[in-house]
């Protein structure tokens, strides 16, 4: 896989579904788990590219890593497909939202990049606070989705999000535009 190919590819779907044109997507296999240094290089990589006064968010799995830079509050997450299963996440959700969703690992991802968003609002402790629907499908890898209950984090009630399923991995990008 071509990581150059992978994140441009990533970009222009998520600025466009996103509705956010400066937004950045970063993915490169080196930065992925299976890798010791993957946390450092991250850092690193993150430290060179991101502008004053913007937010970012990263998450990494086997074999990938993301970053992800925006002028707005955004969320990030990668996992392997195959490892999210329907009973860890029928942990932090309601029965609404998993007959609702298009998979586990949508879900997932879903929830865990619009709980890295929410860092810049009322974050809350737990994932399972978070009520994510609204789904859309795009196209056979492409669901959009937005967060349901954003006056329970003080946050902007505008906000949307997409998960989009690349060969083996799920990933979410969340964006509470400015």
């Amino acid at each position: 896989m071509d990581s150059l190919v992978v994140s441009e590819k990533l970009t222009e779907s998520a600025r466009k579904l996103l509705q956010s044109p400066g937004l950045q997507i970063h993915a490169r296999p080196e930065w992925g788990s299976h890798n010791p240094a993957h946390r450092d290089l991250i850092r690193a990589e993150i430290q060179k590219l991101l502008p004053e006064n913007w937010h970012s968010s990263t998450s990494h799995t086997e074999g990938l890593g993301v970053i992800i830079l925006s002028a707005s509050p955004i969320g990030v997450d990668v996992e392997v497909t195959e490892r999210v299963t329907d009973k860890t996440v029928a942990r932090v959700s309601s029965q609404e939202e998993l007959a609702a969703a298009p998979s586990a690992a949508a879900l997932w991802c879903a929830k865990e990049a619009c709980f890295k968003a929410l860092r810049s609002y009322d974050q809350p402790s737990v994932i399972s606070k978070i009520s994510i629907g609204a789904w859309e499908n795009i196209d056979s890898h492409t669901e959009t989705f937005c967060l349901l209950n954003p006056e329970a984090f003080n946050s902007s009630s505008e906000n949307r999000g997409v998960v989009m399923k690349i060969s083996t991995w799920s990933l979410a990008f969340f964006i509470f535009p400015s």
